[in-house]
């Protein structure tokens, strides 16, 4: 009995196996491609191309039928029986592809990113230094309207420099080693722009157009980037520690800050070391700068003021010498006022071409600011 039923069950299963393996494939599911992703921006790229694709019931492609149609659930886009999507308004769409009794939905978010026209103040907060967590604020030109500008990719952010022509402003991130990329208008995340970086602090462009970087740590020299992140070479040889501010003189001669130094280095324009150049009246320098007489302005952290320095590196007086605590970040308006970080005072202050102070521009803690140590001002046409 038992040698009948062993054949006998290998007769079903076979004939089991052949009614799966001649099942008919058929339309079981959908699959949906865009060709810009799943963000319309109304100020740029406002149409995609939508695909769909087919799956039969065993995972495998199958050609689709005759009949696919496409529909949006609100009118925040514009959808053509070709999967062509326009954006019309700002929010979020939900567009379905649908053959037979087979669907498939794809969302779509939708922003604006026109910039609002105006003058204004981006200001980096570096909270308590390396835990975060860290902020890019924007205020209008009076200090005022504060608004969380970005708060994502940050690693304890250094300086701002926005690329007008790719409508992009890049963040410099001391702890993560990176540069990255986010929208001027928005501040939404990009990219990176550059990795590897040891501690990168200030970032500027420099006269041959390129960027140049400094570095907190490692090796200490500066580097220089093409525009659009093509790493271009280490400019100097010489190690400058805790390096966070860089200018140019009229000559095109690099200086560079050291904050653990408590000096300033200075450059040829191709990067050859001549030497130090401010070697006293320094406690921890940050940014710095060259006014319109030739002279060196220093921001010292550490010693809460504002140092002025001749042609020769010699000190001329203290520019700055009350209300500053924790200096650092300068920008300038078109008239020759300028704006400081004051870290330790949580607020952003505004003083004359001549150094004279005019007010807090930022008052304490507005908008959440804990420590400035990046501003940036930018006007919007």
């Amino acid at each position: 009995m038992k040698n009948v039923l062993i054949p006998l069950l290998l007769l079903l299963c076979m004939a089991c196996n052949s009614d799966d393996e001649g099942e008919t494939p058929i339309l079981s599911s959908l699959e949906i491609t865009s060709s810009q992703g799943e963000l319309l921006d109304l100020a740029a790229t406002r149409t995609t191309t939508l695909s769909a694709s087919g799956l039969d019931q065993f995972g495998q492609d199958i050609a689709l039928p005759v009949g696919l149609q496409w529909s949006a659930n609100n009118d925040k886009v514009m959808v053509t029986q070709s999967g062509e999507v326009t954006a019309q308004a700002v929010g979020t769409s939900i567009v379905t592809a649908s053959v037979g009794n087979v669907s498939e939905d794809f969302s779509i978010d939708i922003i604006d990113s026109t910039p609002e026209k105006g003058t204004f103040l981006y200001v980096s907060d570096a909270v308590d230094f390396d835990t975060g967590p860290w902020n890019i604020y924007r205020y209008d030109e009076n200090g005022q309207n504060p608004i969380v500008f970005i708060d994502s990719g940050l690693g304890w952010p250094q300086d701002i420099l926005f690329l007008e022509d790719q409508n992009q402003v890049l963040i410099s991130n001391l702890n993560s080693g990176r540069i990255n990329r986010h929208n001027a208008n928005t501040g939404t995340l990009l990219g990176s722009f550059a990795t590897g970086i040891n501690g990168p602090t200030r970032i500027k462009i420099g006269p041959d157009n390129l960027l140049y970087v400094l570095q907190w740590s490692g090796n200490g020299r500066v580097l220089r980037y093409q525009l659009d992140g093509t790493f271009v070479d280490e400019f100097t040889s010489v190690r400058v520690t805790q390096s966070i501010g860089l200018d140019w003189d009229a000559n095109n001669n690099l200086y560079v800050s050291s904050f653990d130094g408590a000096t300033v280095r200075k450059f040829d324009p191709n990067g050859n070391d001549l030497g130090l150049f401010v070697t006293s009246n320094l406690q921890g320098p940050t940014n710095i700068w060259f006014d319109g007489d030739g002279n060196l302005i220093v921001t010292d952290w550490s010693g809460n003021a504002v140092e002025q320095f001749d042609a020769n590196g010699n000190h001329v007086k203290t520019l700055i010498s009350s209300g500053l605590s924790q200096p650092e970040g300068v920008d300038f308006f078109p008239n020759g006022n300028f704006v400081i970080g004051s870290g330790g005072t949580k607020e952003v202050k505004l003083y004359d071409s001549n150094g004279s102070f005019v007010q807090n521009l930022v008052s304490a803690g507005s908008g959440g600011l804990v420590r400035p140590n990046a501003v940036r001002i930018r006007t919007i046409d």
